[in-house]
């Protein structure tokens, strides 16, 4: 016999589905879901004292299009969301789910997200945010408050269904955006799109020109990564959007939305993309492997607009798809690094040691002794003779001989100074500058320094260039974590926590010496050096939970009811965006996503798994 207080706590339950409460107070969450994603707008941004700049490209202004805004609104929005639930509780309009065991790991992240921003490495920037990105404290405590706060507001089909037509919503209106991006029409470069997206008052000479090129689409989402992640969160949508429509209205906005999220799953040339989706369609055959013959009609759909897809893709881009999808296979990969490093014809710069007023460079081929004298630059031998300079263009002088013939040399005209790059690839070099301490490095953000020889885990020594150029940010990265292992450097102190002096390793990969790796591309570490491997543990906790859960349920359920078919397409979408981020950073074009739909999965889950236990 059930307890009369277990009735009673039903009874509630099933009031606060009856009583369903205005859609006016979901307004904040469906902000945050349809229109804070599309929002591309300047934000002139003075970096004039802060530390920021000491890790940036020597600039000392910034004009932000697409992270400042999204962040700001975020906050703002989810406080408005946080003071509207309180309000519904308190008048006793909204429950609130008793649901520990999701609360207290997304209460200790929020907890070390605080303490690392308390001791950060820049407290300011730990607050506010990294340039370009601005997951500032305010923004990750908004991220674990939304999945609170969605738990709380969703309690009836009617609540899923809601948030279902704001995705569809943002569903068509990137896709349309993307398809004229894809096929070189992209509004933010025309006068009129940089009339909406310029503030009045700043000048941009030349007008804007977003180049990510024809053949791909970056939305408004800042870069054709995140449109990866993003379409792996929304093609579930679609997909659940297309099977549960009745209407024709509803089944032709339904077709539309998910040709369109085909479309900039496609693309968007986001391997990461193209893994988190492939592994979420790996999940749903295991899952619904019973349903596969009972629904054949949509599968076949489904699969005919992927194959049609991309044949029709690869034949537009000349063949670009195939290309891109054939440098997926990892292990072909990693052979072609080996055979490339088993080659003695591959130029490396070994070491660079700086004298008071002489540099000696240590390549594949030979040693460079440069001196500088009287103003003047020479290299020589190894038993001192100098060597004979040519011109090598307008402004570089080079030695031209057999092993020398790698590097040219500037002085620069406002002496003292000189700079050093590499002949092929072409404009990879340094910088050097003289001083009453001997020779130094101009570094990042206008910094002299002196060269350093970051620690690379074992793993990735030799594979620096995997996954471009992802195996030299991991290999730096992982050291790391011991430090950052109880307290992270703090909210987007990613930058400032990585080792940028580490020059010779950049050049030795093609990429320019003072490149900035502002994030490591794997939303694990980017987490973890952050806000501290503990709060990397936690999620990772919530993860688990929610993904075990889900799979005990939907392996057993028919799929006969909205909520069912809603709750795996959360479920599936969560898989895809977890997979990506082993290749994509977390960010605020599409972060704010991921967490409402974990929340709405995990509140579908939880009165699913009432159902179950109400009928066993």
């Amino acid at each position: 016999m059930k307890s009369k207080e277990t009735v009673k706590k039903r009874i509630i339950n099933i009031d606060y589905e009856k009583n369903k409460i205005s859609w006016f107070y979901y307004m904040p969450l469906f902000l945050i879901v349809g229109f804070v994603p599309l929002i591309v707008y300047g934000k002139y941004v003075n970096l004039n004292g802060t530390t920021q700049a000491l890790f940036w490209t020597g600039q000392n202004e910034l004009l932000d299009f697409f992270s400042y805004w999204k962040s700001r609104w975020v906050i703002f929005l989810t406080v408005t969301a946080l003071i509207t639930y309180a309000f519904l509780f308190i008048t006793k309009k909204l429950p609130f789910k008793k649901q520990y065991k999701y609360y207290i790991p997304l209460v200790i992240y929020a907890i070390f997200v605080i303490l690392s921003t308390i001791f950060a490495i820049d407290v300011p920037t730990a607050l506010n945010g990294f340039m370009d990105m601005y997951q500032g404290m305010w923004v990750l405590l908004s991220y674990a408050l939304l999945t609170f706060l969605v738990i709380n507001f969703v309690n009836s089909e009617r609540d899923v269904k809601l948030f279902l037509y704001v995705f569809i919503f943002l569903i068509i209106a990137e896709g349309l955006l993307g398809i004229g991006q894809y096929f070189g029409f992209d509004i933010f470069n025309t006068k009129l799109g940089n009339h909406l997206i310029i503030p009045s008052g700043v000048q941009v000479d030349g007008g804007l020109n977003f180049n990510f090129g024809k053949h791909t689409i970056y939305g408004t989402l800042f870069n054709t990564n995140f449109v990866g992640s993003f379409a792996a969160l929304m093609l579930p949508m679609a997909v659940v959007f297309f099977i549960t429509s009745k209407t024709t209205k509803k089944r032709i906005i339904a077709g539309i939305a998910l040709t369109l999220s085909v479309f900039t799953w496609i693309g968007c040339n986001s391997r990461a993309g193209y893994i988190g989706v492939v592994t979420a369609l790996i999940f749903t055959i295991i899952i619904l492997r019973k349903n596969v013959v009972r629904y054949w009609k949509v599968n076949l759909a489904i699969c005919l607009l992927g194959i049609i897809s991309l044949v029709g893709f690869n034949y537009i881009s000349g063949g670009v798809l195939v290309d891109r999808l054939s440098s997926m296979n990892m292990f072909k990969e990693i052979d072609n690094i080996k055979n490339q490093n088993t080659k003695d014809d591959v130029f490396r710069i070994d070491s660079i040691k700086l004298g008071r007023d002489t540099v000696n460079i240590n390549t594949t081929y030979i040693n460079y002794f440069i001196k500088i004298d009287d103003n003047k630059l020479y290299v020589v031998d190894e038993k001192g003779i100098v060597l004979p300079m040519e011109d090598y263009d307008d402004e570089y002088l080079f030695v031209n001989m057999t092993g020398y013939n790698n590097l040219k040399f500037k002085i620069e005209d406002n002496y003292p100074g000189f700079e050093v790059t590499t002949v092929w690839p072409s404009n990879k070099g340094l910088k050097f500058y003289i001083t009453d301490d001997g020779v130094k490095i101009i570094g990042i953000g206008n910094k002299i320094v002196t060269p350093i020889e970051a620690e690379a885990h074992k793993w990735f020594v030799g594979f620096e260039k995997f996954a471009s150029n992802r195996g030299y940010i991991w290999g730096r990265t992982i050291p790391l974590l011991d430090k950052y292992l109880f307290i992270g450097s703090g909210a987007d102190n990613y930058p400032l926590a990585f080792p940028q002096d580490d020059y010779i390793a950049k050049l030795n990969i093609d990429m320019p010496a003072l490149t900035i790796v502002d994030k490591p591309h794997n939303m694990y570490l980017q987490i973890a050096i952050n806000t501290g491997v503990i709060s990397l543990i936690a999620l990772l906790a919530l993860w688990s939970m929610y993904i075990v859960l889900s799979i005990r349920l939907y392996c057993k359920i028919a799929l006969n009811s909205f909520d069912e078919y809603m709750g795996l397409a959360c479920f599936l979408a969560v898989i895809g965006y977890l997979t990506a981020g082993m290749f994509n950073d977390h960010i605020i074009s599409v972060a704010p996503i991921f967490w409402i739909i974990l929340g709405i999965g995990i509140s579908i889950n939880i009165r699913l798994k009432k159902k179950e236990d109400n009928n066993v």
